[in-house]
């Protein structure tokens, strides 16, 4: 790869982010992204198949990055619970929504756009899949718990659906508010504090 074909690529990725967050992804124009860019139409599919595609260059390393930190947490998670130190669960649930709010804050601007630009594109769904895969990783986890003879209370997924989305909708609440970095990291404490106490008395642990 050429050094100006680089740099044509990252100022198309750095224009089209700040039309993106400005328009949205269904009101932002190719047109003038290039223009932006100083980049002709034609030169500009050297470089990415569509708009869509174009978004997804922004959003999809952020996006599979959230799902190594996802990963790791779940696996901490699972490690945990082969104890019977279950109380630090709800710790580790804290520790692990600092790091997050530290990542969120290192990308905010592509979380702006994955929560509150992505309509029209595959990543529109950003918040729900994220609600859907910890429901199903929860579902698992806990059946594993009980299989284990610790007596944990049933909730039906519909109930852990809205109680999970409740949770991700009130984190995203400091991106879409544009929350400073510090009040984000209160904020999160008194999150975990408010839904953990809740987990524990629905779940009966």
């Amino acid at each position: 790869m050429s050094r100006d074909f680089q740099q044509t690529h990252e100022n198309l990725l750095l224009c089209a982010q700040k039309h993106f967050l400005e328009y949205g992804f269904e009101r932002a124009s190719i047109r003038e992204i290039c223009k932006d860019a100083h980049v002709t139409n034609g030169a500009f599919y050297n470089h990415f198949d569509d708009k869509e595609a174009l978004f997804g260059a922004l959003v999809e390393p952020v996006v599979q990055e959230v799902k190594a930190i996802y990963d790791a947490s779940v696996n901490e998670h699972v490690e945990l619970a082969k104890t019977d130190d279950l109380k630090s669960l709800w710790k580790l649930s804290e520790e692990t929504l600092s790091v997050i709010i530290e990542y969120i804050y290192g990308h905010f601007d592509v979380f702006r756009l994955l929560l509150m630009r992505a309509e029209g594109t595959r990543y529109s769904s950003f918040l729900d899949d994220v609600v859907r895969l910890e429901t199903r990783v929860t579902l698992k986890f806990f059946a594993e718990l009980k299989s284990r003879g610790v007596q944990v209370r049933e909730l039906a997924e519909e109930e852990w659906h809205i109680l999970l989305h409740a949770y991700f909708a009130s984190l995203a609440e400091v991106v879409m508010h544009n929350f400073p970095k510090e009040a984000a990291l209160k904020y999160a404490h008194t999150l975990v504090s408010f839904f953990n106490s809740g987990w524990q008395t629905v779940l009966g642990i």
